[in-house]
């Protein structure tokens, strides 16, 4: 089994007695995710990300199309223990304290009772919630519920996470802590599949992505290959500043680094780039080339702005 998740042509309708017809949540999805990728599942609201999670976790059931997780079926119980899941905007019970809530989720989950407390334990303290373990869920901001939400997703040690949204309400010191709980999850052999809409964090820790609009998937792939080359950008030791001197001018954009180095950016240029591939080749040693990318964030909007105007 190569793949994670499998999806082909999944398709849902909603639809009620009083509209004349169905509405398109989403439209003959095809998206293969590998074993052991973070993946970014990206679009603005209402594109159909937790629709499609929703069919994920067998919460509803498609109008055409199939899934496969782990190569089984959404609806096999058995594949559920393996599979971590934090939904959108998640509400627990104001009355139990975070140990209680967990307990219960070790409980269902089938977490043997020998080791219940100290797993528990475990993922309080990954999730810095540890002195928190007594307090009831009704004191918790959004932002402390969240990080309940993400223990509880990784109480089983799954095999696959599915997170919807896990980034909203927490603050940027959080968010930090989260995206190292999500590498760290990966470099447990842990699969994850997510959404957000903060783009900047998704660049740094996705290794492939799919943006949806409209319930339509625009693209997919490694995010590296989907990113377009826009220049050079050439890195230049802090004892060869003369060498970034003479380029300064020619720069779209000047970093000054810590160390006294330099980070400078070029456009796509043929003559440019003759150059630095001269500077590359008489001073080895000194500078490092590598290509420039567009960011995230660019990509997004300009994927949106074409499928806009195709529609």
């Amino acid at each position: 089994m190569e793949n994670v998740i499998e999806i082909k042509n999944l398709t849902k309708y909603y639809g009620s007695f009083f509209w004349k017809k169905p509405v398109p949540a989403l439209h003959d999805l095809t998206l293969d995710i590998p074993i052991g990728a973070v993946f970014g599942f990206l679009g603005p609201n209402g594109a159909g990300k937790t629709t499609t999670i929703k069919l994920l976790m067998d919460l509803i059931k498609p109008s055409g199309g199939e899934a496969s997780i782990l190569g089984y079926p959404p609806d096999n119980v058995e594949i559920k223990k393996q599979i971590g899941f934090l939904p959108d905007e998640p509400v627990f019970s104001s009355y139990l304290s975070a140990n209680e809530f967990l307990d219960i989720c070790a409980r269902l989950l089938g977490v043997p009772s020998r080791e219940r407390k100290g797993r528990i334990a475990e993922v309080l303290s990954i999730v810095k919630m540890t002195k928190h373990a007594k307090a009831k869920l009704g004191g918790f901001s959004r932002g402390m519920v969240q990080r309940i939400g993400i223990a509880q997703a990784i109480l089983n040690r799954p095999r696959l996470l599915i997170l919807d949204e896990p980034l909203v309400g927490l603050d940027p010191h959080g968010r930090q802590e989260l995206k190292d709980i999500i590498l760290h999850q990966k470099a447990g052999g842990t699969s994850v599949f997510f959404c957000s809409h903060i783009l900047s964090d998704v660049e740094k820790i996705c290794d492939s992505l799919g943006i949806l609009y409209e319930g339509n998937l625009l693209c997919a792939g490694n995010l590296d290959e989907l990113l377009q080359d826009t220049g050079v950008r050439l890195h230049i030791k802090p004892e060869h500043d003369k060498i970034a001197k003479t380029l300064l001018s020619e720069a779209s954009e000047t970093v000054k680094l810590p160390d006294g180095g330099w980070e400078l950016t070029f456009l796509n240029n043929k003559e440019v780039k003759q150059t630095l591939l001269g500077i590359k080749e008489q001073y080895k040693d000194a500078v490092i080339m590598i290509p420039a990318k567009e960011n995230l964030e660019k990509f997004f909007f300009r994927k949106i702005a074409d499928a806009t105007r195709t529609n």
